[in-house]
């Protein structure tokens, strides 16, 4: 399902007002983020310990509890975890099979997958989807992989804007510490939803 958004011109008029009124002294996020960035460059191969580790610190980050993790078949989602982490983007399908095992939620599913490897994913959520539509989220928009697939497309697209790169330089700047394109987007989407 494609995305009804705002056109480019507007998110940067936006983001560049966010970015300028960010406080990193009230955001919480910023401290846990670099840990949990950290634990999985840390790893060369994940194993499946290090998969229900990152989906519970993930979690802490939910409105809701992880309530179910279907591990029952571990060879898999360590393979697309893996894949994820050598910098591959991953098919509707494997997002559908990584959505079934963690809560069937393709919002814990985009922020595991930004801790791992955040140069290639970034994170999906109801504030981001109503910074972007200017609407309120329905559940199903967050049920359909290709949705999420078609986020980052947007994300790649604004990221080859001219406007980006000094937006991308302030938005590090006022962090404090490196951070990757789409954190810089996904964050500015997240204050302004």
């Amino acid at each position: 399902m494609p995305l009804t958004l705002k056109n480019n011109t507007e998110i940067f008029e936006q983001i560049f007002e966010i970015a300028n009124q960010f406080d990193p002294k009230q955001e919480n996020y910023l401290l846990a983020y670099s840990y949990f960035v950290s634990y999985f460059q840390q790893k060369d191969t994940l194993a499946l310990e290090h998969i229900v580790i990152g989906i519970s610190f993930t979690y802490s980050w939910m409105p809701t509890i992880l309530k179910t993790i279907n591990l029952s078949e571990p060879d898999q989602l360590i393979l697309i975890f893996n894949k994820v982490k050598q910098g591959h983007l991953i098919s509707t399908q494997e997002l559908q099979i990584l959505k079934n095992a963690f809560n069937n939620s393709l919002v814990g599913v985009s922020k595991l997958l930004h801790f791992i490897q955040p140069e290639k994913y970034a994170i999906w959520d109801s504030r981001v989807f109503r910074f972007l539509s200017g609407n309120e989220p329905h559940v199903s928009i967050f049920k359909q992989p290709e949705t999420y697939l078609s986020y980052l497309t947007l994300l790649d697209n604004l990221k080859n804007e001219p406007a980006f790169s000094k937006f991308y330089r302030l938005m590090q700047q006022k962090v404090g510490y490196p951070i990757s394109e789409y954190r810089a987007l996904e964050l500015a989407f997240f204050k302004g939803g």
